[in-house]
This record gives structure tokens, C-alpha cells and sequence, in this order.
């Protein structure tokens, strides 16, 4: 599957909860400043404590999420990850590894903050953060 067409991107772009809420133009915008990369299936995407500098945007696969070798999670088609590093501009608070083979979009670091000046994209960034700051603590609590 291939998403480098800017009118395919923004199909794919379409599903994710982030951008829900941007008009068509927009949109395309944001897919013209997409690039996709491709990852094999065990391939780490993602180290946790390594600086982040780009958004990570599944289109294709299956992904888990691990903090101090703990799986936290697994990410799939229209999931996002990497803004947390984004926002703060702390290293990165998990490991992301392929499950699968991967296709993503990446937005880089300068692209999501200019996004950030939407109210919906931030409020949908903020929601995302509250979602992951719930289910950190829920572990906790086993």
C-alpha cells in the first residue's frame, strides 16, 4: 500500500482522531508535508529516551508500545504516536517496535506545532495525552 499521492494521503490522513476535525484544505496541506516510511516487521521505530523530532502516523500494521521493557501497548491503522515529544520536547517516553510490517507517515516537529494553532487539532492532541495519562495510571493501579 502506498499513501505518496497527496490524494491518497489524505484518505489516510481522514481516519486518524487528530485530524478529524480539519477542513479538505487543510488537510491536503498536511499531507503534502507527509513523507511514508516503511518498517519490517521487529524493527524499532522508536527508542525510548532518544530525542523526538517527528510524528509517527500508522497507515499499514501493527505496532507495540514499550516503557522499561513493559508493553503498554499496541497501535494499529489511524493510530498516532511521537507527539507527546512533540508537545513537551522531552526524549522519548517509549520504545515503538513493528509487530508487522509497517507503513507510516511522519509530520516533522515544526509541521505538528504549526498544526497545534487549530483548536481542534489541540484538542485532540490534549484528548490523546489525557487517553495515554489514564491508562499509564490504570497499570499502575494492578
Amino acid at each position: 500500500m502506498s499513501v505518496t499521492n497527496p490524494l491518497v494521503t489524505l484518505a489516510a490522513l481522514r481516519g486518524v482522531p487528530i485530524f478529524r476535525g480539519l477542513t479538505r484544505s487543510t488537510l491536503l496541506e498536511v499531507a503534502a508535508k507527509t513523507r511514508e516510511v516503511r518498517y519490517q516487521a521487529g524493527a524499532t521505530i522508536v527508542e525510548e529516551g532518544e530525542p523526538g523530532d517527528v510524528l509517527f502516523i500508522i497507515t499499514h500494521g501493527t505496532v507495540q508500545v514499550r516503557r522499561q521493557d513493559t508493553v503498554v501497548a499496541e497501535m494499529t491503522v489511524n493510530d498516532f504516536f511521537g507527539e507527546i515529544s512533540l508537545i513537551d520536547g522531552e526524549p522519548r517516553s517509549a520504545t515503538v517496535t513493528a509487530i508487522n510490517d509497517v507503513v507510516l507517515l511522519t509530520l516533522n516537529a515544526s509541521d505538528f506545532r504549526s498544526l497545534l494553532s487549530s483548536p481542534y487539532v489541540a484538542r485532540a492532541a490534549l484528548k490523546s495525552l489525557a487517553s495515554r495519562l489514564r491508562e499509564a495510571h490504570s497499570s499502575h493501579d494492578l
